[in-house]
């Protein structure tokens, strides 16, 4: 069976020398040779993040990541900043997880307003700002620098938590200096990997919060998984054709250049907001929120996104038809991971010859 191209904005493409990593024998997890994989991912991860933050390896879904995040650091209260799908779905996460939570609402397709987190901060409420680096469902990508420093400036005792499923791999985020708590990601969309498989990255002032934690369970305990770190080995067996997969592409961006990734990533953003400019579409994000590796485009020439998504198919690409309660109202064209620019260009060229018709 032949499957179409991936052009949805996760699981995004994998490239076969990546599938071909999955296919490496099987070897016990507790091994000298695992801990050896391990340890080239740890240190890997922590140069693309610029980091000396821990990096926890974990064979499950970012979305329990989420909750190892607040599990790990909540007692007084957590602001989330909501402005999509995922940022509200995390502050559900908490929600039923019985913490004092706020949702900080910001409207879909714009960042989080540095003003208004500082004005819900100043209510002493909480001790944990948590947000989506990147927003999935809209495109919207936040300033981290500037939330950086007013959290440095003003409240230096508030623990961060990140969600960068759909930006880390794909946009320079340099932990250490932004001063982020706790980042976490997951396999399947910048890194390139098919999903399954998530990463962390924990600060000591994190790893210094869960002691005082009571309640966390195992699975989700920093301090089970720090155990762990300290060896390069995981808690549980883990999915070992994923520590081939990350390894692969950890020798790939370091084949590839962060920055030139990082240069890669903005100048597929800039050639796909320039197509989308070129056909009057309009961009469903805000000026100030643009994203480098996630295009979501406002529909208002009211294309048959049906009609074109099976167009696409038939030509072997399959391609996005917008989030939830804007399907059809918008579509995302991803450009991450394993897309190059050719592969962009390639994809839009077709793309424009089934609206020509």
């Amino acid at each position: 069976m032949k499957f179409a191209k991936l052009f949805i904005p996760g699981p995004t493409h994998v490239s076969d020398n990546l599938l071909e990593e999955f296919s490496n024998p099987q070897i016990g997890h507790r091994t000298p040779e695992i801990s050896q994989i391990i340890e080239y991912i740890v240190k890997g991860v922590q140069k693309l993040l610029y980091t000396k933050n821990h990096i926890y390896l974990v064979s499950h879904a970012a979305t329990g990541l989420w909750e190892m995040g607040t599990k790990n650091s909540v007692q007084k209260g957590v602001l989330h900043a909501v402005n999509g799908a995922f940022s509200s779905k995390w502050a559900l996460s908490s929600e039923q997880l019985g913490f004092q939570t706020k949702r900080l609402d910001f409207d879909w397709g714009s960042g989080v307003d540095i003003n208004s987190v500082d004005k819900e901060l100043s209510s002493g409420k909480y001790d944990v700002f948590a947000m989506v680096h990147n927003e999935t469902s809209t495109g919207a990508m936040s300033n981290l620098d500037e939330i950086s420093n007013l959290l440095r400036s003003k409240y230096p005792d508030i623990i961060w938590l990140v969600d960068s499923v759909s930006s880390m791999a794909g946009a320079k985020i340099e932990v250490d200096k932004l001063g982020i708590d706790f980042i976490l990601s997951s396999t399947q969309k910048a890194w390139g990997l098919p999903a399954g498989f998530s990463i962390c990255a924990v600060s000591d002032r994190m790893i210094k919060k869960s002691e005082k934690m009571i309640n966390k369970g195992y699975f989700l305990d920093i301090l089970t998984y720090e155990k762990y770190f300290l060896k390069n080995q995981t808690p549980s067996t883990p999915s070992i054709p994923h520590m081939y997969g990350m390894k692969k592409v950890l020798e790939l961006i370091d084949k590839e250049g962060q920055e030139n990734r990082w240069k890669r990533h903005m100048e597929m953003s800039k050639y796909t907001r320039d197509w989308v400019d070129s056909h009057n579409q309009k961009l469903f994000t805000k000026n100030d929120a643009i994203s480098c590796t996630l295009t979501c485009v406002r529909n208002v020439k009211d294309w048959d996104i049906e009609k074109i998504s099976q167009k696409l198919l038939n030509s072997g690409y399959r391609m996005d038809r917008g989030y939830g309660k804007f399907r059809y109202k918008t579509f995302r064209i991803p450009h991450m991971g394993n897309i190059y620019l050719d592969d962009l260009k390639e994809y839009l060229n077709v793309f424009e010859d089934l609206i020509c018709k």
